[in-house]
């Protein structure tokens, strides 16, 4: 992954998820493109900046826009400065989905990286509004999630939930493979048993993803459907202590079913790990 486009409303949780991904990818050289977007609908954070001057509310919400990029910039190279990584900042009047199209194509994008609050209020929140947004129009480019309070280690064991009734094919897989070999991580390939035993087309497909895994270490599971597949999920994250979960996003598959309901409120999913979504492509 050469490079990384990290989108950022100047919160928290945004700037935990830069640092996040560059101490991940600390010993390669690559270049990671920080966006911010905003409308004529983004609140003005202060009127300081047209004090004296005859600004419309876009010039002033673009000059708010760049100011805040340079202070992440600033920021990030004095927390994690590093030579094998170079920064470069995009500000743009669009909306978050549109901006980040755009940049995919500018910037040749390998992987979307964005912050995930988890939490409104008191509620627990699986994915907020502007990752689910961003999953569903990014059809082309990875999503890695990271938990607004997380804390950096190296994901030393990485599940990837299927059901093997897909296919899958080098491109898609590809991100799993370069974060798994990066960090020498063991890949928990979990399957969630919905039939006594596999198809010949889950059985074909499985022996595929091995073939594609190659000689990075992985493993197979298998969670007995005794309850919804969420709960199998967080409850194999946390009996192998797993530190990352990828997905494939299939049309019409579990993923998707799951960002297309109005507010993600899933307490029985609520992860507190980075997610890593890997779209479908043929």
């Amino acid at each position: 992954m050469k490079n990384i486009l990290v989108a950022t409303d100047f919160s928290h949780s945004s700037y935990n998820a830069l640092f996040y991904i560059k101490q991940l990818f600390q010993d390669y050289n690559c270049s990671f493109h920080i966006l911010n977007a905003y409308t004529e609908h983004t609140p003005l954070k202060s009127n300081s900046l047209a004090a004296g001057r005859k600004l419309s509310l876009l010039q002033q919400l673009g000059e708010e826009s760049m100011e805040g990029l340079n202070g992440f910039l600033h920021k990030i190279n004095l927390d994690s400065g590093n030579p094998r990584h170079h920064i470069s900042i995009h500000s743009k009047n669009e909306t978050l989905t549109d901006a980040l199209k755009q940049a995919i194509k500018e910037t040749s994008a390998d992987l979307i990286v964005m912050g995930n609050k988890g939490k409104t209020g008191a509620k627990s929140i699986f994915l907020g509004s502007s990752v689910i947004n961003a999953i569903n129009a990014v059809k082309d480019c990875p999503i890695l999630t990271i938990p607004g309070e997380i804390e950096f280690m190296l994901p030393t064991e990485i599940a990837f939930a299927t059901d093997y009734k897909q296919s899958y094919n080098a491109r898609v897989l590809q991100p799993l493979q370069t974060l798994a070999s990066n960090c020498s991580s063991n890949i928990c390939i979990v399957h969630i048993n919905e039939e006594e035993r596999l198809s010949p087309v889950q059985k074909s497909n499985l022996y595929t993803l091995r073939e594609y895994l190659g000689q990075i270490r992985h493993t197979i599971h298998w969670m007995p459907d005794f309850t919804n597949k969420t709960k199998a999920i967080t409850d194999f994250i946390d009996e192998l202590g797993i530190d990352m979960l990828a997905m494939i996003r299939y049309q019409h598959g579990f993923l998707e079913k799951l960002t297309r309901e109005p507010v993600i409120e899933k307490v029985s999913f609520n992860i507190n790990i980075p997610f890593l979504i890997l779209p479908y492509t043929d």
